[in-house]
């Protein structure tokens, strides 16, 4: 149950009835963030934005970014994150065994050592905000800087 309304179609300003179309067409259940953040269009549409570009990436492999995403949801407990990143998380070459053993990654033998790299620095900045100088290096192996931002 959420506490603020989730907007209908014919409630939201035209910028979001675009949003809403699109997943239509797509066939696609129209994300309930989208629905939330149209009680705010101006922030939403910025959100979006900046979503969008974190979401796509620049060089960084979709697999990275959703084994981070996947992970910040569990420790998160967000079910809800985590239950829409799944097929993404497919998607982009994880695996179903993967997903599921990502709680206990560290005992698992389904990581590679870039895999276990990517997932030590999510922990370190979702759990400690803070990177340790021995991970970052690790990082940097795989990573440019620019990656990394």
């Amino acid at each position: 149950m959420t506490r603020v309304g989730l907007l209908s179609k014919e409630q939201v300003s035209e910028s979001f009835r675009e949003m809403y179309r699109r997943s239509e067409e797509r066939g696609q259940e129209v994300l309930n963030v989208v629905k939330l953040l149209a009680n705010c269009p101006q922030m939403g549409q910025e959100y979006f934005r900046f979503a969008g570009s974190v979401l796509r990436g620049e060089n960084v492999a979709m697999k990275y970014r959703e084994l981070a995403t996947l992970r910040v949801g569990n420790l998160a407990g967000a079910d809800y994150e985590f239950l829409h990143h799944t097929p993404l998380g497919l998607s982009a070459g994880l695996t179903r065994k993967q997903i599921n053993e990502i709680d206990t990654w560290s005992e698992s033998t389904e990581f590679d050592e870039q895999e276990r790299t990517v997932l030590r620095y999510t922990d370190e900045v979702a759990r400690d905000n803070c990177v340790t100088d021995e991970t970052f290096q690790k990082l940097r192996e795989y990573f440019s800087e620019h990656d990394v931002v």
